[in-house]
């Protein structure tokens, strides 16, 4: 089993976010994560990169399992889970000063000390599979927002992580780029990339998932293959969210 979460809760002061959240993911398998806005699904994400801290629960990724109900967790067990993922978020985060290349190599420069030259020639390789090495020394600022994106899906795999979490990869591009961002999300899932994908694209995900989850109001409402869940759903709440989208 690559990732299995258990229990795990979280709390915005009196505000329950996530509430006894449990599944898991096997290696080099898809999960799309749906629902409405508000539902949990980027607090889960995020949980699982511990970019937030969970109040309860376990979260397991390989080998490695922290439990977030007793003490507080130390920096060294938050690097420890966190080395195995890699998160691409909705607003790209590239740093403005830097190029392409000074982008995707800076993270692996600091935490792994590899050389430069190691890393420019593997974000060389990197880049070209995304179809960005043309652009490995412009700035953001120069770029589309779909070639911003592809560029932050290379930083990420630039740790080489064991699982990719995606927040909305498209949410922030103009319809005409979501398509090249997608083509890259699938090119990785046909490599066999274990991948945790929060998407509004419910044609992507009936594409590319092993598996849906759908969560409302915090909790995994139901949960099945891309078919199951997204053509024959069981749950009302499913029902209605689907048939909320088929409307727009």
């Amino acid at each position: 089993m690559m990732i299995n979460v258990s229990n795990l809760k979280k709390n915005f002061d009196q505000l329950t976010v996530l509430e006894s959240i449990n599944f898991s993911v096997t290696k080099g398998e898809v999960v799309c994560l749906i629902g409405p806005s508000g539902s949990g699904k980027t607090t889960l994400l995020r949980c699982l990169n511990l970019l937030e801290k969970p109040d309860d629960g376990t979260i397991q990724i390989h080998q490695d399992q922290l439990s977030f109900s007793g003490a507080p967790l130390k920096t060294k067990e938050l690097i420890r889970l966190r080395k195995y993922t890699g998160m691409v978020f909705q607003g790209f985060h590239l740093f403005p000063h830097k190029t392409v290349m000074e982008n995707i190599i800076e993270a692996p420069l600091i935490v792994k000390k590899y050389t430069k030259k190691r890393l420019v020639e593997q974000g060389a390789q990197l880049l070209k599979k995304v179809g960005m090495l043309d652009h490995k020394d412009k700035y953001p600022d120069s770029l589309s927002g779909g070639q911003q994106q592809r560029a932050a899906i290379a930083r990420a795999l630039m740790m080489e992580p064991e699982v990719m979490l995606f927040d909305e990869p498209t949410s922030a591009l103009d319809p005409q780029l979501v398509r090249e961002v997608l083509k890259v999300i699938e090119s990785l899932a046909k490599e066999g990339q274990t991948m945790i994908i929060v998407t509004h694209e419910m044609n992507f995900a009936r594409r590319i998932a092993d598996k849906v989850l759908f969560m409302d109001e915090g909790f995994i409402i139901e949960e099945g293959s891309a078919e199951q869940v997204l053509d024959h759903p069981n749950e009302p709440r499913t029902q209605a969210f689907l048939q909320l989208l088929d409307d727009e």
